[in-house]
């Protein structure tokens, strides 16, 4: 099994016939202060694999930071049963709803993805200090 693409986004819906719809796809996030809370995003991982990968498997996320250092885990079980095949291979999105991510400090972070405890993939993104100032200002 592997990551066909993942991302990251401020919303995403699927509708009906299994379409993502994804508004503010980004990789960079900007703090004014330090620590800061990202409120909201949404992390997007489309998975392809062979018919024999079909069932349930373990999926494992990290945050990391530019250190390695683990900053949260999430793991979850997913079942590639009903995943669409194209081709002889399966196809399945997972989507994570994520709320009130901490960062400590300016830098890069990353999502790292395990499946079954292998190594899938990662997704690189920057939080990045912003002065914001207040209106009048010069």
């Amino acid at each position: 099994m592997f990551i066909r693409y993942s991302f990251l986004a401020d919303t995403v819906t699927v509708d009906a016939s299994g379409k993502l719809n994804a508004i503010g796809i980004f990789d960079n996030i900007f703090a004014a202060q330090f620590p800061s809370i990202h409120r909201d995003m949404t992390l997007v991982i489309n998975l392809e694999g062979t018919v024999a990968e079909k069932g349930e498997h373990d999926l494992s996320v990290e945050l990391r930071d530019d250190k390695a250092n683990r900053l949260a885990a999430f793991d979850q079980k997913i079942n590639i049963q009903n995943a669409a095949i194209t081709k002889g291979s399966l196809r399945a999105n997972v989507i994570f709803k994520l709320q009130d991510l901490p960062f400590q400090r300016h830098g890069q972070y990353e999502f790292v993805f395990f499946i079954d405890g292998r190594f899938l993939g990662r997704v690189l993104f920057i939080v990045q200090r912003v002065d914001i100032k207040k209106a009048g200002e010069a």
